[in-house]
């Protein structure tokens, strides 16, 4: 069974939390959902009280198929200045894991040269600050570039959950999911 680690810091967007969690569990993803403070339950980007499995510091270490870091821009500044999700995102790169960021979260790969030499997109209103640090932006939902997949936002969340659910557990599973979730396929046939 494919694993995955979900990065839950204050400021999170909470669509960009929960659908890609939520999906990833329904394509048959071990999602663990840990909190980057010293209690399980934070408030998200709109005030709602988010809870995790889990704190980063008892789950840091371990190993994951998939390290995910939700945005919004109290989540992003916490991911760009957190000494441990910056070796988190690190280690998930140099060992060939997969690391999704979405919104403003790719900021968090400026400061280790991350974002070095590879495609991407984020949220627009951060373009400026990612285009120095890498390849080429694209204005696309979801952007693959082997180990790194970036989303631009809230409102392609689902397609990013739709897209990580077909590299960890195929397409059969990922389109089964879409299908008893009643999500209509001719929303996500060009964005991957």
């Amino acid at each position: 069974m494919p694993t995955a680690l979900v990065v839950l810091a204050p400021g999170v967007e909470e669509i960009e939390l929960i659908t890609v969690a939520d999906v990833l569990v329904r394509a048959g993803v071990a999602v663990t959902i840990a909190a980057t403070t010293a209690a399980p339950v934070v408030a998200g980007s709109r005030g709602l009280p988010l809870g995790a499995h889990t704190l980063l510091d008892l789950v840091g270490e371990r190993s994951f198929d998939l390290v995910y870091l939700p945005g919004g821009t109290g989540s992003a500044e916490v991911c760009t200045q957190d000494a441990r999700v910056q070796d988190l995102a690190e280690r998930q790169l140099v060992s060939g894991g997969l690391l999704a960021v979405i919104c403003a979260a790719p900021l968090a790969l400026v400061p280790r040269r991350l974002c070095a030499g590879r495609r991407l997109t984020s949220f627009p209103a951060v373009r400026a600050q990612l285009e120095p640090h890498c390849a080429a932006w694209l204005d696309q939902a979801v952007v693959d570039d082997g180990p790194l997949v970036t989303s631009q936002g809230a409102g392609t969340a689902l397609h990013l959950a739709y897209h990580l659910a077909r590299r960890l557990c195929g397409q059969a599973s990922a389109d089964q999911v879409m299908e008893r979730m009643v999500v209509r396929p001719f929303a996500f046939g060009a964005s991957a």
